[in-house]
C-alpha cells in the first residue's frame, strides 16, 4: 500500500508503519500530531522523533502496517 493507506489503517489499528524492504527487523515510524511529529521505533524503543524521508520513501508501494 501507499504511504497514505498505510497511516491510515495504522491509525485504526495503533499501530505504526513500515516498509516491507526495510528488512525482517525495520524501523518503523508512528506519526503524530503532535510537536514529535513521527515517532522513530526500532525494537520497540524510540530511537529517534522527526523523518527526513525520501522522495523514493513518498511514493512506494510497499508500505505495512507494523508494531
Amino acid at each position: 500500500m501507499n504511504i497514505q493507506e498505510a497511516i491510515k489503517e495504522a491509525g485504526k489499528q495503533k499501530r505504526g508503519i513500515t516498509r516491507k524492504s526495510w528488512g525482517p527487523n525495520p524501523i518503523w515510524m508512528i506519526p503524530t500530531n503532535t510537536t514529535s511529529c513521527i515517532l522513530i521505533m526500532q525494537n520497540d524503543k524510540k530511537i529517534s522523533v522527526r523523518w527526513n524521508p525520501r522522495s523514493q520513501d513518498i511514493t512506494a508501494t510497499d508500505w505495512i502496517v507494523y508494531g
